[in-house]
């Protein structure tokens, strides 16, 4: 059975293993050694996100990282940056146990919604959270490249 926990550092290791192969699962290019540290020092210090952990008995499959943020309503909400389970660990129940614990923690921590987004194009996953009847928002979704942040200061007037 899977169960969660969350991100310890002694995980370092199996983390790295799980980015690395969500990074090629979204063909994205591999992360440097500098940048997989920034990763770890965040994690560790407990700083800016948070990463929930899913174990097939003592072996970590997936994982889904989350911060705490608002408005949400009045209120707070947990937003759920990330969720990623092994190719080897799909269909275990690992999103669902993944999912459920990031419920346990939004109402541990009197969060009034959960928020997430998933690509477009992305059908596998948005069939998932439909089969869970998750209400679906419509947003768009914006971003600026690091390569590209000095020209949208300047856009910005700074």
């Amino acid at each position: 059975m899977i169960q969660t926990r969350g991100y310890r550092p002694e995980d370092a290791e199996d983390f790295l293993r799980l980015y690395r192969e969500c990074l090629r699962h979204y063909r994205i290019k591999p992360a440097t050694r500098a940048e997989e540290a920034r990763v770890l020092d965040l994690l560790n210090a407990g700083q800016h996100m948070s990463c929930l952990m899913a174990c097939d008995g003592a072996t970590p499959v997936g994982f889904a990282t989350w911060t705490l943020t608002l408005p949400a309503g009045a209120g707070v909400a947990l937003y759920m940056k990330e969720i990623f389970v092994s190719d080897t660990a799909r269909g275990k129940g690992a999103g669902r146990a993944l999912l459920a614990g990031l419920i346990q923690i939004a109402g541990d921590e009197g969060c009034t919604r959960v928020d997430w987004q998933t690509d477009g194009s992305n059908a596998a996953s948005q069939a998932f959270y439909a089969a869970l009847d998750a209400s679906e928002h419509a947003k768009k979704s914006y971003r600026i490249a690091q390569q590209d942040y000095a020209a949208f200061r300047t856009r910005l007037g700074y």
